[in-house]
């Protein structure tokens, strides 16, 4: 039913998609956030990508809370900008989401988390990235003039959190000078 995929559970599938869907998100705060950082946020959202979440923890540890008063709203800040973007993204996790509820087994896909190293590494990096994200919102807050602490409370469920976050703040303004 599924093609090559026919013996891999899908809550596995989902959970590989969602490492892929993950690097996205980090990106839309990155582009802006890394462009007053020592280390590249942008590099770090690609490396992901390769790397896995786990390249996000020198990115966190050693990047400095600033309010950014400069930044260039580039091509690629823009791309990342953009509502369309933020709901593709929602549209894929909730897919895959929904097609791992629908045909997965959470009991075979336990299995394979406590006897495949592979399938445990994924795992723990999905939480990884998904309690990293809320330290990055609190300059992005500062960034976008908001002050709701529901934005900083929601970036806490996995994933799809951040994804409403995403969604419903303001568009950057670029200063004049």
């Amino acid at each position: 039913m599924f093609g090559p995929w026919n013996n891999i559970d899908p809550y596995v599938i989902a959970l590989f998609w969602f490492l892929g869907i993950w690097p996205c998100v980090y990106m839309s705060v990155l582009l802006v956030d890394g462009q007053n950082q020592r280390l590249n946020g942008t590099l770090a959202s690609l490396l992901a990508m390769a790397l896995g979440g786990f390249i996000f923890l020198p990115y966190v540890a050693l990047r400095r809370s600033k309010d950014a008063k400069q930044f260039r709203l580039n091509l690629f800040v823009r791309i990342f900008e953009s509502k369309l973007v933020t709901i593709l993204l929602m549209i894929a996790a909730i897919g895959f989401a929904l097609f791992a509820l629908k045909f997965g087994d959470i009991h075979a896909f336990l299995h394979e988390f406590r006897t495949h190293n592979f399938i445990h590494i994924m795992t723990i990096d999905f939480f990884v990235v998904s309690f990293l994200f809320p330290a990055l919102v609190e300059d992005d807050l500062k960034r976008r003039k908001i002050t709701n602490n529901y934005y900083s409370r929601i970036c806490f469920l996995p994933l799809i959190g951040p994804l409403i976050y995403l969604y419903q703040r303001p568009p950057l303004e670029q200063k004049k000078q």
